[in-house]
C-alpha cells in the first residue's frame, strides 16, 4: 500500500484531538504514510484513532506502527484490520512486532518468532474468508472478506525475525536500526536471506527504515529532543553496540521505564550521551538531516519512516510541517 519514500509515525500519547489533527496535517504536507504506535496503558487506542483518522483523510496510507500477537489474537486484528480497510477505501497497512512496551507494562512476555508467524498466517486465512481450526473451537469472518487484506510489515531488529519478515511478510519495518557503521548493512542481508528462501518472487516486498528526528537550526536542541527514542534503540540490542553504547546499557537497563517508552519527557533519556544519537537519530540543522537522509534512501530501503521529535515546549506538529518543508520537499525535487 505504502506509496512513496517518506513516513510519519505518531505516538499517541497526546489526546486523541491533537494526534487526528497530526494526521490531517501530514496528508496535507504530502507525506506518503502514517503509522500510529500501539501500547495498551501508555498510549491512546489504536484502533478507535485508526478509525477516525480514516474519516477525516482521504489520501494518505494509514498503519499501525506497530502492534502485537499477543495483546491483539488475530481474530481482534483481522476485525479491525478489514474494518478499517472499508472505512479507509483500501489505505490500511498492519505493522507487526513481537511487542515490548505493550506487553511489558502488562507483565506479559514478546511474541516468539513461532507464534509471530501463526499470527500472520492466521490473519491473511482470515481475511481470505477461510476457516481456522483451534482444538475447541473454529474460527472465520463472518462478515466475509470482501476487502483485500492488508499488506503485513513485519517490524523487526535481529537476524532471525529479519528474516522472518524476509520470509513471510510483505515488507519489513526496520527498527532500532544503527545508521553508521555496517549495521544497516547487516540487517538487510537478514532480510534478503529471508525472501530468498520463501519459494516465490516478492517483487512488491517493501523495506522500511523508521527513525527519529528532529530538524532545528541549533543542533544541541535537535539532539536533546531525539533522546528518549534513541534510549529504546540501544536497549536489549540485538547487534554488537558501539563502545559508548554498550557503557550506557548498564545504567539504561536499571532506569528504563516502560510507562515514559518513547515518550519526549521522559527521565531516562538524560542517561544517553551524545556520541551515541547520531548512531540512531537524524538530529540537526535543515541542510544536515537533508544530507542524511538522502545518503540512506541511496541505500536499499523503500521508504525512511520519521518518528518526529521537536525541542521542548514546541508542538510536535510544529515538527512535522518543519520537516516535510526543510528536509523532504528539497529532496522530492
Amino acid at each position: 500500500m505504502s506509496r512513496g519514500p517518506f513516513g510519519l509515525e505518531v505516538h499517541p500519547y497526546y489526546d486523541s484531538k491533537t494526534i487526528i489533527d497530526e494526521v490531517k496535517l501530514a496528508e496535507a504536507m504530502g507525506y506518503d504514510d502514517v503509522w500510529i504506535g500501539d501500547s495498551q496503558l501508555i498510549w491512546r487506542e489504536l484502533y478507535v484513532l485508526m478509525g477516525a483518522v480514516a474519516q477525516t483523510t482521504s489520501k494518505v496510507a494509514l498503519g499501525s506502527g506497530v502492534t502485537n500477537p499477543i495483546t491483539r489474537m488475530p481474530a481482534v486484528t483481522t476485525s479491525a484490520a478489514v474494518t478499517l480497510q472499508e472505512l479507509s477505501g483500501g489505505r490500511m497497512m498492519l505493522g507487526i512486532g513481537s511487542g515490548f512496551s505493550s506487553v511489558n507494562t502488562m507483565g506479559m512476555k514478546p511474541a516468539t518468532l513461532k507464534s509471530l508467524e501463526k499470527f500472520v498466517s492466521d490473519v491473511r486465512a482470515l481475511c481470505r474468508g477461510e476457516t481456522i481450526h483451534r482444538k475447541t473451537t473454529e474460527l472465520n469472518l463472518a462478515f466475509g472478506a470482501k476487502e483485500k487484506c492488508p499488506p503485513i510489515y513485519i517490524a523487526a531488529s535481529g537476524p532471525k525475525m529479519l528474516a522472518l519478515a524476509g520470509r513471510v511478510g510483505d515488507g519489513v519495518i526496520l527498527a532500532r536500526a544503527s545508521i553508521k557503521g555496517n549495521m544497516l548493512t547487516d540487517m538487510l542481508d537478514c532480510v534478503n536471506a529471508g525472501r530468498k528462501s520463501r519459494g516465490k518472487e516478492s517483487p512488491n516486498f517493501k523495506t522500511f527504515l523508521s527513525l527519529p528526528v528532529c530538524v532545528d537550526e541549533d543542533k544541541r536542541k535537535a539532539m536533546e529532543a531525539v533522546r528518549p527514542h534513541v534510549a529504546r534503540s540501544i536497549l536489549t540490542p540485538l547487534w554488537e553496540l558501539s563502545k559508548s553504547a554498550a557503557e550506557t546499557l548498564k545504567n539504561l537497563e536499571q532506569q528504563y521505564n516502560n510507562y515514559e517508552h518513547l515518550h519526549p519527557t521522559a527521565d531516562h533519556a538524560d542517561i544517553i550521551p551524545d556520541e551515541v544519537v547520531p548512531e540512531y537519530a537524524i538530529a540537526g540543522t535543515p541542510a544536515e538531516c537533508k544530507d542524511e537522509l538522502a545518503r540512506l534512501l541511496e541505500g536499499n530501503v523503500d521508504q525512511i519512516t520519521i518518528r518526529p521529535y521537536s525541542p521542548k515546549g514546541v508542538p510536535r506538529s510544529v515538527m512535522i510541517q518543519k520537516f516535510a518543508e526543510e528536509v523532504i520537499a528539497p529532496l522530492r525535487k
